[in-house]
């Protein structure tokens, strides 16, 4: 396989309008071997995509939270088995759902799952006190169990109030009840946990979100367009699939706010980031050359590894092959996760189909983005085949 075969695969993803555009970018030995652009930010005025436009990270955005989590570590002002509640009372005395109605098991019936929904203000489940309280370690690697299981989720489908501020939003998850003990098991924390992790970034540094970011990540990094509040006029449409085709959704519920519930001004942690291609690109090489880039250094070398190194207090596989780390998702077993990443390559997907790896021992590393409403994220067939595409033509190079 040959970059020319993946430059034009994702040309034929344009033409039969399975994207609206993307934008790749790929590293090796920190040299560019692979940067293209395709599509159009603007499918009914015809404006191609360019490199500077900004894109919704969605999930994306975790991987940054978890940067900034990690630099308070650094500077000894946080550590990573503390006590949330230390810095959070409302995370004091949870309680964990111990009621067999609502325990997650494989291949659960969703109407089984709906049926309860239907009576959820009307159920007190049975619930014992929290064995120990959530870490930072625990909300980091999706291990917490804070609305991450049947009884979380169901509560998350039910609050239809918006988030508004970061203080509100962490007072909300206090009140909630844990699906199961701290640290003992995983599935994606979609909102929950990282919304906390900002909370707890704004507490411990005495800054609001957006300050904090801007002054200890992106200026240093010179991300210049990066930003929780983008100029909706200056984002790529956002397209979802239908059976006719393409649809513009830009704005609608579909778009971030109403994807997030969340009203304009909220920093989410979870998935509110806007960037550009040449400005995440720097983040993720920030990572890939340990922590520092063009002299500034964000994190310590050994926390980037700790970063891609298994983080749960148990071995806990999100998928097959697969294990959290600290704000991001590493492949341990490609015969058990059927992909063909090299073991330890790490990396992070967004909603909205945006995508990105780093394998520290090929000194590969690649960024994909396109705006697509319901991709699916980290399952979106085209990131899978654009990672596998991009080991095939340039892990040996």
């Amino acid at each position: 396989m040959s970059k020319i075969d993946l430059t034009k695969y994702i040309q034929k993803l344009v033409s039969d309008g399975e994207i609206a555009c993307g934008l790749l970018t790929v590293r090796k030995n920190d040299t560019v071997v692979l940067k293209g652009k395709w599509g159009y930010a603007d499918l009914r005025a015809k404006k191609e995509v360019q490199y500077t436009d900004i894109f919704r990270m969605m999930s994306m955005t975790k991987p940054v939270i978890a940067v900034g989590v990690l630099k308070l570590i650094d500077d000894g002002k946080l550590s990573l088995d503390d006590s949330v509640a230390d810095y959070l009372p409302e995370f004091k005395n949870m309680r964990v759902i111990c009621d067999k109605r609502f325990r997650w098991k494989e291949k659960m019936n969703p109407l089984s799952t709906v049926l309860k929904l239907a009576f959820f203000n009307q159920i007190t489940p049975k619930t014992v006190p929290a064995e120990r309280d959530i870490t930072v370690r625990d909300l980091l690697s999706h291990s917490s169990g804070l609305e991450q299981g049947v009884w979380g989720f169901m509560a998350a489908i039910r609050n239809k109030e918006k988030r508004s501020a970061t203080k509100e939003v962490s007072e909300r998850y206090g009140k909630y009840y844990l699906d199961w003990q701290p640290g003992t098991m995983t599935s994606y924390s979609a909102l929950a946990s990282f919304d906390v992790l900002t909370r707890l970034i704004e507490i411990v540094s005495e800054k609001e979100a957006d300050i904090f970011f801007d002054e200890e990540i992106f200026r240093p990094l010179n991300m210049t367009s990066t930003t929780f509040n983008a100029p909706k006029k200056d984002l790529v449409r956002l397209y979802k699939h239908t059976k006719k085709g393409l649809k513009d959704v830009t704005g609608t519920a579909s778009d971030v706010n109403g994807f997030i519930k969340m009203n304009n001004g909220y920093i989410c942690g979870s998935g509110g980031l806007y960037s550009t291609l040449e400005d995440y690109e720097r983040f993720i090489r920030m990572l890939c050359m340990g922590g520092e880039l063009d002299g500034v250094r964000i994190l310590k070398e050994e926390t980037v590894k700790r970063m891609h190194t298994e983080a749960p207090e148990k071995h806990l596989e999100p998928e097959p092959g697969q294990v959290w780390g600290l704000g991001v998702r590493i492949r341990q077993n490609s015969k058990k996760g059927d992909f063909n990443a090299t073991e330890g390559t790490y990396g992070w997907s967004g909603a909205f189909g945006t995508h990105f790896f780093i394998s520290p021992e090929d000194k590969l590393e690649a960024l994909w983005l396109t705006n697509i409403s319901n991709a699916g994220g980290s399952g979106y067939k085209v990131s899978k085949k654009i990672e596998r595409l991009v080991f095939e033509s340039f892990k040996e190079v």
